[in-house]
């Protein structure tokens, strides 16, 4: 019996002796800010180390990215040759003011002796200030939003239709009334059977819209027996002229002959108003 009590004396005294071994050095340790902490602040513990000749074994340092306790979360652990520095974040909060302390650690030299990270004592608070409960809280009224001008945009509004309506009256102008009055003989002819489809046209209706061409052309009512003075009144025509002559064959033959031809062909009737229109454009 007595053998057995002993073996648990020496037992309890090696662990002592193991633990003081193990930890028979204790850094000094240093905090930027301890005390005014509030959720989610970042504060950072500063260990002197540059008395460890070996260095630290990085593999046992505390692992990062954890939380530790209630309050910290150890975010990284920033290793230099005289210095780690422990990144703690604030994740949780008291209702009142609380004095805490940063983890302990033990980590390890590069020749196998354990040291002491020392904790250090912070102070945080809650996330609001409330004396006498939250029934005492005092609600901002909602801030009146701040209106923007529209002044600049329904003037910018009004001369953009102003101009579009402006430019929608010159276009119709153009195109009904002045286009229409200052364009030449020819180019109207052709205006005139473009807007003929092949279904409705007949040869009367393009012969005609030629004849009224060249009538506007020379100011009076041209016949066949007169296209030599035409020629010469308008030398543009004269490489037209074997063209123009069969025409006006083919429409005395149809419009006055007693018995009346076929009238000229309406694509030909198109193809001569067409090249006329080119002689007057360069003429």
């Amino acid at each position: 019996m007595r053998n057995r009590y002993t073996i648990l004396i020496m037992l309890f005294l090696s662990s002592i002796f193991a633990s003081a071994s193990m930890a028979d050095e204790t850094l000094n340790a240093t905090v930027d800010r301890a005390w005014g902490l509030l959720l989610g602040d970042e504060v950072n513990v500063r260990v002197d180390i540059s008395s460890v000749e070996l260095g630290i074994n990085k593999s046992s340092l505390p692992q990062q990215e954890k939380r530790y306790g209630t309050w910290l979360y150890l975010k990284t652990i920033d290793v230099d040759v005289e210095t780690l520095v422990f990144h703690y974040q604030v994740v949780n909060v008291p209702v009142k003011n609380t004095s805490i302390e940063t983890p302990k650690f033990d980590v390890k030299q590069q020749d196998e002796k354990w040291i002491v990270i020392p904790s250090i004592p912070l102070t945080i608070g809650p996330s609001l200030a409330v004396a006498g409960g939250i029934s005492n809280l005092e609600a901002k009224s909602d801030i009146s939003p701040t209106l923007i001008s529209t002044v600049e945009a329904k003037q910018q509004l009004k001369l953009f239709v102003m101009v579009a309506i402006l430019s929608g009256l010159v276009l119709a102008f153009w195109h009904f009334g002045w286009k229409t009055k200052n364009r030449q003989p020819f180019a109207q002819a052709v205006h005139d059977l473009s807007r003929l489809t092949f279904h409705t046209v007949t040869p009367d209706q393009a012969a005609r819209i030629l004849h009224t061409a060249f009538n506007h052309t020379s100011g009076t009512i041209v016949v066949y027996g007169e296209l030599e003075k035409l020629m010469n009144q308008y030398p543009w025509l004269m490489p037209l002229k074997n063209d123009i002559e069969l025409f006006y064959k083919q429409s005395e033959l149809h419009f006055f002959a007693r018995k009346a031809e076929q009238g000229p062909d309406i694509n030909d009737v198109r193809k001569l108003a067409k090249a006329c229109r080119s002689k007057e454009m360069l003429a």
